[in-house]
């Protein structure tokens, strides 16, 4: 992939890129079992439920669009993009001052809608690097309410070349702010895309991580991103979901999905050490793996 850095074009194929967010229920874990089963031609690429954007930095689609519900989050990769430069010395200034409980809620209070673009990416960054576990949660106002870290000095809040090399990746994407099945819509999913959904997970007693946005995301929204899998399929897409492996969403997916394919992953949300490995998740398919997997997955 090409990205344009002045009057230079620096080829991002031959770098390694990052996501430069914590992202609870990232995907850098799973890459590799994930990547077996991407398909290996589509047109564009989708990903609607963004987050850290581990799947997309791995994949490095020609054309993609990318979108997330949260639009802090969608703020900070617009602004990576259009102003890195300045996003930059915001963060140094911020990496040289001590870091303490006041100074973290001195930020958190801060009222991101009034700030400008570039502050308001900066305090994004800090807050994702500093709270604990790198969760985003916001109360019924959509005000950001995750507790100080308790770090003993101040993280490693950006690393500047991989800041760069996502810039000029990122500069050839569609970044948008919008709920996935508008997106999907608006951007016209279709034959021969492929769709990369990756929600809120479903848990055993029906509720999934609820409090990403001030909307909720529950079971009936589950049960519609189901419907909006099967209409991807429909229409040729080429779709993979991701979420816990419960009885539920196995019944969601089984008369709609080519493949349910399950994975062991860890989950570093957990405060719990001992907790944090041994998860199974589900990669569901509405097309079946290509002749490189299918015989270890019909094996399996």
């Amino acid at each position: 992939m090409l990205a344009r850095q002045g009057l230079l074009e620096v080829d991002t194929s031959r770098v390694d890129v990052f996501p430069f967010l914590k992202w609870a229920g990232g995907k850098s874990q799973l890459l590799n079992q994930f990547a077996e089963y991407f398909p290996s031609e589509f047109k564009r690429y989708f990903e609607p439920f963004l987050g850290g954007g581990a799947v997309y930095f791995h994949s490095r689609p020609k054309q993609a669009i990318l979108s997330d519900a949260n639009f802090e989050l969608i703020n900070a990769y617009r602004v990576i993009v259009s102003d890195l430069e300045h996003l930059t010395r915001k963060l140094t200034s911020l990496q040289g001052r001590p870091l303490t409980e006041d100074l973290y809620y001195e930020i958190r209070d801060q009222d991101p809608e009034k700030l400008p673009e570039v502050d308001r990416a900066t305090r994004f960054i800090f807050l994702n690097k500093t709270c604990y576990n790198g969760l985003y949660r916001v109360n019924s106002d959509g005000k950001f309410n995750v507790p100080f870290g308790k770090y003993d000095k101040m993280p490693k809040l950006f690393d500047s070349s991989n800041l760069k090399h996502a810039s000029l990746m990122l500069n050839s994407a569609t970044i948008e702010a919008g709920y996935y099945n508008v997106v999907l819509k608006e951007f016209q999913a279709g034959k021969n895309d492929f769709v990369y959904l990756d929600p809120p997970y479903a848990v055993e007693n029906g509720n999934g991580f609820t409090s990403y946005t001030k909307e909720l995301f529950n079971w009936p929204e589950q049960e519609r991103l189901a419907k909006e899998f099967a209409r991807l399929a429909r229409k040729g897409s080429k779709v993979m979901l991701s979420n816990s492996d419960t009885e539920k969403v196995r019944e969601l997916y089984e008369d709609i999905a080519e493949a349910i394919i399950p994975v062991k992953a860890d989950r570093m949300i957990n405060c719990n050490g001992k907790k944090r490995t041994g998860y199974d998740e589900l990669i569901i398919l509405s097309y079946l793996p290509e002749a490189r997997t299918l015989r270890r997955w019909v094996r399996d």
